[in-house]
């Protein structure tokens, strides 16, 4: 037992360092795999079976039925290009093999490539047989030995873990054993730029981005050497004319070569773009525009650059001087529009979400720009860490900001992937996959890189700095006068300290008939400003997710200064749970806000309450109606009203405490007839829902509570005075939710909620 437990660490630790390619982890982990199988001689056959049982599948996969190319055709590939479960066609992967092989019934090592990176190799090999198989693989896969591996295919093991798998000796090539090494030719090296252009054209067809920003590098470069004047040149006018030619000369075989730069110039950009490297995409595009600054494709891609960099003034601009050349353009038409509209979104803070909300968009992923209302981020003396405030006095329903996730992973419906764990932050898997991304992503902007480098990682020490609030607005121009490097171990406690999941309001629950807050999917993302927003079971605001974007609206009233305060886990629990729910999230901390006290101070008298309520906590029968374990809750808030009137005299603190014991009120609600003359004694819904937007304004249970008995009330033909009473609550929690949206909106949202 003892020994399955050391192999299942040694693997969790594996899943985690191929995920991140770290080099030193890997040699280490395969170093004490090898141990673990060495050292133990009993079960040895059987461990070995088991291990090829799981991984033959997986080396199966490698397979494949076309012919093997040669290097001298193939172009060069990293670690981090690859895609998991995915062939890299016309691709070649040369790296070092870093530690000595390990022989099942394949070859099991690791590799490095060129820039550092390290994964997992699995080599099926079977040359190596016999009784000298592991003195052949010693001198054949020996540590240290070049390789180059054709069209790579990296993909996941059963037990989670990512390697690269060969199933072929003619895919691995050990470059010790040819006579000429391939590494400097290029196969591309004899076509000229219109046909590199062309094959650039033909990568970027099949969405093969770095592929294709290659050949137009290629194509790029060689049009640049054509047109370099001569330093043998002694005619200063010679140069100039040479140079005329690369500016658009009078032959037409220069104004060929012109036009050819700068469709790859602006193509390379348009590549840029799909690897959302924004900055290098403005300059390829503006770098096009110098040799011709009427193409209407560059002007358009300049535009989208500003616009991927949240430039919006800018590309209105662009795209405004491009309308003068080619009035009629739709697409620039439209991609005016969208920046005009995300321009009016930054400054002014005016989203049109209703559509989106009420699932009534056109169609595809409605684009919301980052927006920074009235706060800013200061230290918190109460608390000891950093926090946002808000800047003037708010009402319920105000928009405070807006964020774009840096980076989101999710598992839903339309994801067939398995993962276990009801919740993002508590699933290593979800955590380590967003972290991977990250690490993949951030490199390509120097303005996420600065945002990170601000961000709280999992570590002991406090970060008491501020950024600069323009670091977080669209149309600012920042300056990063230093590097801002965010290493892969921060990246993980930047993930681990500061990711949000699922656990807050969702919009999506409203399109699949889900009660609003129930987990119908699950998802984990960075958002960068809303990282800042520190915990309260009093939360002031709420946050509402439209895809991966992220909108923060006041729950309450608040005053020029008061620190803006969201609720991590379900508020509608009592502290035991409200605790356990941090632990089980992640989150290094223990809430000590008021209410928290209050429910410490009086942990005695509601001693066993809350260990009913802990015991049906998940009991689906408690919520059924005339059930005993639902019975036996709704006593559970008759006995809670009792030791109310003895020990909490004031209403302030009865309705934080009623708010945590929420489940048993809604058992009492559904058991009146059974509770008999005690039914007197439960609080009217009206007076429920007062405490619950007393205590946790805004949250999505709150709204369906007050949404249900409004359609109650107007179902039982109640008086007008109490349903417009009913209707008042609701509309108020609504705001709260979704910001102040029209009345007739509120309305909708209002039924859809009730629907639940």
């Amino acid at each position: 037992m003892e020994h399955n437990g050391v192999l299942a660490s040694l693997k969790e630790r594996l899943m985690k360092a191929t995920i991140a390619m770290d080099k030193v982890e890997l040699m280490e982990l395969h170093k004490l795999h090898m141990k673990q199988f060495e050292d133990s001689a009993t079960g040895w056959d059987c461990r070995i079976k088991k291990e090829m049982e799981e991984r033959t599948p997986a080396i199966a996969k490698a397979s494949r039925h076309r012919a093997i190319l040669p290097l001298e055709v193939l172009r060069r590939v990293t670690l981090v290009e690859l895609t998991v479960e995915k062939r890299k066609d016309e691709r070649v992967l040369y790296g070092t093999l870093c530690v000595e092989p390990f022989v099942l019934s394949f070859v099991q090592t690791v590799i490095e490539d060129d820039e550092g990176k390290a994964i997992t190799l699995i080599i099926y090999d079977p040359i190596l047989d016999g009784e000298s198989v592991m003195e052949m693989a010693n001198i054949r896969y020996c540590q240290g030995t070049k390789v180059a591996i054709k069209e790579p295919y990296l993909c996941t093991l059963p037990d989670k873990t990512r390697a690269l798998c060969v199933n072929s000796v003619g895919d691995i090539t050990i470059l010790s054993e040819i006579s000429s090494l391939p590494t400097d030719v290029s196969p591309w090296s004899n076509l000229d730029i219109a046909a590199l252009r062309a094959e650039g054209n033909r990568y970027f067809a099949k969405e093969d981005w770095v592929g294709a920003i290659d050949l137009y590098s290629q194509c790029i470069s060689k049009s640049m050497e054509s047109v370099r004047p001569s330093s043998k040149s002694p005619n200063s006018k010679a140069r100039k004319k040479k140079m005329a030619v690369y500016n658009g000369g009078a032959t037409k075989q220069n104004e060929l070569d012109s036009e050819t730069v700068t469709l790859a110039y602006s193509n390379r950009a348009a590549a840029w773009m799909k690897l959302r490297h924004f900055e290098k995409a403005l300059n390829d595009s503006e770098e096009a525009l110098k040799v011709d600054h009427t193409h209407l494709k560059s002007m358009y891609r300049k535009g989208r650059a500003l616009h991927g960099l949240q430039q919006y003034g800018k590309a209105c601009e662009t795209f405004q001087d491009a309308l003068v050349l080619y009035p009629l353009d739709k697409d620039i038409k439209n991609a005016l529009q969208r920046s005009k509209t995300c321009d009016l979104q930054s400054r002014l803070g005016l989203f049109e979400i209703s559509k989106c909300i009420l699932g009534s968009c056109d169609g595809g992923v409605t684009e919301f720009s980052d927006y920074v209302g009235p706060v800013e981020i200061k230290w918190s003396e109460n608390l000891g860490m950093r926090g946002l405030f808000v800047t003037k006095d708010v009402d319920v329903g105000d928009l405070l900001l807006v964020s774009n996730a840096i980076s989101a992973v999710r598992i839903d419906g339309t994801n067939p992937k398995r993962v276990e764990g009801s919740s993002g932050r508590s699933n290593a898997i979800l955590r380590d996959e967003l972290a991977f991304k990250l690490y993949n992503l951030i490199p390509k902007s120097p303005k996420w890189q600065h945002q990170l480098s601000f961000l709280t990682d999992s570590g002991d020490k406090k970060d008491d700095r501020c950024p600069p609030m323009d670091l977080f607005k669209p149309n600012q121009t920042w300056n990063s006068f230093s590097k801002h490097e965010v290493s892969p171990s921060r990246i993980e406690g930047i993930v681990f300290q500061n990711a949000l999941d699922e656990s807050g309001s969702c919009a999506r629950g409203l399109h699949n008939n889900r009660l609003p807050g129930e987990n119908n999917r699950q998802f984990l993302g960075l958002w960068a400003l809303p990282s800042f927003i520190n915990h309260s079971c009093c939360p002031n605001a709420v946050r509402l997710h439209l895809g991966d974007t992220l909108f923060l609206h006041a729950s309450r009233p608040l005053e020029c200064g008061d620190e803006v305060t969201i609720s991590y886990v379900n508020p509608l629990v009592p502290l035991r749970m409200r605790r356990e729910l941090l632990e089980q999230d992640k989150w290094d901390f223990i809430c000590k806000c008021s209410r928290c006290e209050l429910e410490l101070r009086l942990r005695e008298p509601l001693k066993h309450i809350c260990k009913r309520m802990y015991d049906h906590w998940g009991v689906k029968e408690s919520m059924v109606a005339g059930h005993p374990e639902s019975l036996d809750m709704a006593r559970n808030a008759l006995r809670l009203e009792d030791r109310l009137k003895l020990n909490v005299p004031y209403l302030h603190e009865r309705q934080l405490i009623r708010t945590s014991y929420f489940n048993a009120y809604w058992s009492a609600f559904h058991n009146l007839d059974q509770l008999g003359d005690h039914a007197y004694s439960i609080p009217r819904p009206e007076v429920l829902i007062d405490a619950m937007n007393v205590t946790s304004p805004g949250d999505s249970v709150t709204l369906f509570f007050a949404a249900y008995w409004l359609k109650k009330f107007e179902e039982q033909g109640a008086s007008r005075i109490v349903v417009k009473d009913a209707q008042k609550r609701a509309m108020y929690t609504c705001k709260s939710v979704y910001g102040k949206q029209k009345a007739d909106v509120l309305k909708r949202l209002i039924k859809a909620h009730s629907a639940g």
